[in-house]
């Protein structure tokens, strides 16, 4: 087919049934092609603006740096389609089947993909922006690494096993979203929402959570080594077995927070609220808890080796047989602390 050929519905169907495949570069504006059979279409750089595509069925088509602009493709079926480089502006996916689709360097704006089923996708450097919608989508073991997600709405999604190193998800809605075995290192979720997320065992290493909203969220075992969760709020977050070495949680809200058995090695606790906290068997070795508030924390058998606790509020809190060799403990009431079985600073052993 000649590039730039616009053509009718009627011609399309009837050439398409006699085999032909290639439509690329065609105009097909405002068309109406609902429940059509499109398998294996070559509709690359076609202009398809305001068409109707909703439950066609287009898998395996090569749709790449096609203009979608306001098309409807609700419930439509584009299993292992290609959509590289298109435009998708406006475009209703809801609840369509993009498994396995390719959306890398797509731009995605005011697209509604609410419900859609995106596993094994890629969206390598894709662009998700303005108000996108992923609500209730299944993003599972998709691969959206430096894609741009900024302000994007995902609550709800399932991103288990989903790369997105390097991605951009600063401002999003990821509330009670799936993040299980994900990889989201060097990601930037400055400012996201992840109000009763599940992050268990996700690799969140060097990524920016600054001012994030962590309350609630599921981080048992995830790797948190060397990320910035300055001005977050884990208030009742589960980090219970997690990597923080070197983390930044300077001043963080950390109430009543479950860190047993968490390594905090060098990590950065300057100021933190650790009210209620539980870190039962913590490593917080060489950390920072410089004017931390541990007022009834539990830091049972935790290990402060060379930790600095220099005017940290330690009232009620139980440090029994923790390990405080080499700790700084100057200017620290200790009056109404548990200490029974504790290694002291100097090696000895409180009784």
């Amino acid at each position: 087919m000649k590039a730039s050929e616009s053509i009718d519905v009627r011609k399309l169907l009837t050439r398409y049934a006699t085999g032909e495949r290639n439509f690329s570069g065609s105009y097909l504006i405002d068309a109406s092609l609902k429940d059509t059979n499109l398998n294996r279409i070559n509709l690359s750089n076609a202009a398809l603006q305001g068409t109707n595509l909703s439950r066609a069925r287009l898998i395996g088509a090569n749709l790449n740096g096609a203009d979608f602009s306001h098309v409807n493709l609700s419930m439509a079926v584009l299993v292992e389609a290609n959509l590289s480089g298109a435009s998708l502006s406006d475009t209703i996916l809801r609840h369509a089947d993009l498994s396995g689709v390719s959306f890398s360097g797509a731009i995605l704006s005011q697209t509604d993909l609410t419900g859609a089923n995106l596993t094994s996708a890629s969206l390598i450097s894709a662009c998700l922006l303005n108000g996108c919608q992923l609500t209730d989508a299944i993003l599972v073991g998709a691969t959206l690494s430096r894609a741009i997600l900024s302000g994007a709405d995902l609550s709800g999604a399932n991103l288990t096993r989903t790369i997105l190193s390097e991605v951009d998800l600063s401002g999003a809605n990821l509330s009670y979203v799936k993040l299980v075995r994900s990889h989201l290192n060097r990601g930037n979720l400055s400012g996201a929402n992840l109000h009763h997320a599940d992050l268990s065992e996700a690799s969140l290493r060097e990524t920016n959570l600054c001012v994030a909203n962590l309350t609630h969220v599921n981080l048992q075992g995830a790797d948190l080594s060397g990320a910035n969760l300055n001005g977050a709020n884990l208030n009742r977050a589960n980090l219970q077995d997690a990597n923080l070495k070197n983390a930044n949680l300077n001043g963080l809200n950390l109430q009543n927070a479950d860190l047993r058995h968490a390594d905090l090695t060098q990590a950065n606790l300057r100021g933190a609220n650790l009210t209620g906290a539980n870190l039962e068997g913590a490593t917080l070795l060489e950390a920072d808890l410089r004017g931390a508030n541990l007022s009834h924390a539990n830091l049972t058998g935790a290990g402060l080796l060379l930790t600095s606790l220099k005017g940290a509020n330690l009232t009620g809190a139980n440090l029994c047989d923790t390990n405080l060799i080499g700790a700084s403990l100057s200017v620290v009431n200790l009056n109404d602390t548990a200490l029974e079985g504790a290694i002291l600073p100097n090696g000895a052993t409180y009784s």
